[in-house]
């Protein structure tokens, strides 16, 4: 509920249902979890949750990088769903994943690996 509260919702009242609808269908549990949420309204929480670091501004690259990571941890799924879950294409997935090198330190058996 608290990373629902943080996030300011640009999108007003649409935005949220669809992430709500999204979230509930997306998600393996009754309970919604912070993971259930895309890596856009986690991070905005996490940067109003945490300490203040002087805001430090991260490059686009960097985040979009953090995000895929913490989709690929958080989801253990196919790439198909964490491509979803990203708002992405499969196939943009994959170029991402081979620009930003995040093929290390993933095991090959990593579901979201499986191309």
């Amino acid at each position: 509920m608290k990373l629902l509260q943080l996030y300011d919702w640009p999108g007003n009242v649409r935005e949220l249902e669809n992430c709500l609808e999204r979230a509930v269908a997306m998600s393996p549990s009754p309970v919604l979890q912070p993971a259930d949420f895309p890596p856009h309204i986690r991070t905005v929480a996490l940067r109003a949750l945490a300490p203040n670091k002087q805001n430090r501004i991260l490059p686009l690259a960097e985040l979009e990088k953090q995000a895929i990571l913490e989709a690929l941890q958080q989801l253990m799924a196919t790439s198909l769903m964490t491509a979803r879950a990203l708002g992405i294409g499969k196939t943009t997935l994959y170029r991402k994943l081979k620009e930003y090198g995040i093929t290390h330190g993933f095991p090959c058996h990593h579901p979201a690996l499986q191309f």
